[in-house]
């Protein structure tokens, strides 16, 4: 099993178990479509780490383009679940947010660990 997938694969888990373990405790913070935002979250992490690694080479420009292609696609899903009206805007907006961002703070901390390794 290689130590990108483990990687992944832990930060994937933690994140559903830590939402699952602050849902349970009864904090309001959570959309109800908050799932649907990992999940979607996940199938575009997914999808850019496996064309990067398709190319075999992991360079500054991909990576800015897989970055930037995220952040499109991520406008299009708030704009599509904001277009059929789904109730709590505002909390579902934030939550996306967050959300975002630490997958892009992880994925980060995956390319300076890579980094790191090479040198």
């Amino acid at each position: 099993m290689s130590k990108f997938f483990v990687v992944n694969f832990s930060f994937y888990l933690f994140f559903i178990l830590g939402s699952i373990l602050l849902s349970n405790l009864n904090f309001h913070i959570f959309h109800h479509h908050f799932y649907v935002i990992i999940l979607f979250n996940i199938i575009i992490d997914f999808f850019f780490k496996g064309l990067v690694n398709f190319f075999n080479s992991p360079g500054v420009y991909r990576v800015l383009l897989s970055t930037f292609f995220r952040l499109f696609l991520s406008f299009i899903f708030i704009f599509l679940f904001l277009f059929l009206q789904v109730n709590d805007q505002i909390l579902f907006v934030i939550n996306f947010l967050v959300v975002y961002l630490l997958f892009i703070i992880f994925e980060i901390s995956i390319l300076l660990l890579n980094l790191r390794d090479t040198n």
